[in-house]
Parts: C-alpha cells; structure tokens; sequence
C-alpha cells in the first residue's frame, strides 16, 4: 500500500529536521497573520504584550492550526520564529495601535459557475444576460452589454455580427454592431 503523501505523519518522517525557513512563503505569510492576530487579541484583552507563560500558549493554539492544514514544521521552530517576531508585533501596535477588524462581507449566494455562463445581471429588469459572442451579451427586456462600451439599450435597426480583423500576425473575430440601412 502506498504512503498518503500529503498526510502530516508522511510528512513528518519525510522531513524530520524541516525549519521553519523551509515552508513556501505563503505558508509563513499565513502563519505570520495568525500570530499577530493572536498578539491583538491577547492586548486587547490585557492591555500589554504576552509574557513567557502567555506565548506558549499562543504558540500552542497557533500550532494546532498549522497541524490542521497538514503544514509540518517542528514546534520549537514555531516557538522561536513567534519569539522573534514578538518585537516587531509590540513595535507595530504602539506605533499604529491595534487594527481595527475589516467590516464583515456581505454573503451573495453562490451560484455554481458553468462555462460559458454570462456574469452580467441586467440594469433594468435585474435577471442574467445570456451571451451570443464573446464580450456581447443580450437580455430579454432590450437591454446588451458590450465590451467597451457597456450596457445600451438594443433597437430594431441594429444587427450583431462578428467581424474578422487582423491582430498582430493573428485573424481574430470581434463582435460588432452594424445598422441596417448602413
């Protein structure tokens, strides 16, 4: 039977002296957020910066976290890298006091995405415009959107077609308008 190679127990007998300035960027970008979080809350609450006693359980909850993305790093680098940054974290707060938590996001229902599905929600009548080229898009009430232009309201003279024009060393199509009486 073949290991799971993305399980944490695979990872820790693979590399069992990894550091933590082994970790991809973003993994230390992340875990970096985490600790200063938990810095803000732990002053929130006591007004000061964490002492030793503190830090280690800091450490400790921030470690679950780690453990729990399977991001295998040893926890005494953990301790060591959150110790180093403990500094600039009080640094930061005295110079720009606590920041203030973004406002919370507004939940729109999500709507699984097909390919090809039209993004566009008409102005006037509030439902999905289907597209008929790429960068045009129609709605039942009248109303398209073209790209570079933006929304309009269609009327009978006009015609939609798709033009071919030379980009470059390449023949594209592109939609256009066209009139008829033109």
């Amino acid at each position: 039977m073949k290991p799971n190679h993305h399980s944490l127990a695979y990872k820790m007998q693979a590399k069992p002296n990894k550091t933590y300035k082994d970790l991809k960027q973003k993994q230390k970008a992340r875990i970096a957020n985490w600790m200063f979080q938990a810095v803000c809350e732990y002053y929130k609450e006591h007004e000061e910066m964490p002492d030793e006693k503190a830090a280690l359980q800091i450490t400790a909850r921030i470690y679950e976290k780690i453990k729990s993305l399977a991001i295998w790093v040893p926890y005494e680098e953990v301790h060591r890298a959150f110790l180093s940054k403990l500094p600039r974290y009080e640094l930061r707060i005295t110079e720009n006091g606590l920041p203030e938590p973004p406002p919370p996001k507004k939940k729109v229902p999500s709507v699984p995405k097909k390919k090809g599905s039209s993004n566009k929600i008409c102005p006037a009548c509030g439902r999905k415009m289907k597209q008929q080229f790429i960068g045009l898009q129609h709605c039942k009430c009248g109303m398209s959107w073209k790209k570079g232009i933006g929304f309009f309201e269609r009327t009978n003279d006009m015609v939609f077609a798709l033009e071919r024009r030379k980009i470059g060393k390449k023949i594209k199509q592109c939609p256009v308008i066209r009139y008829r009486g033109d």
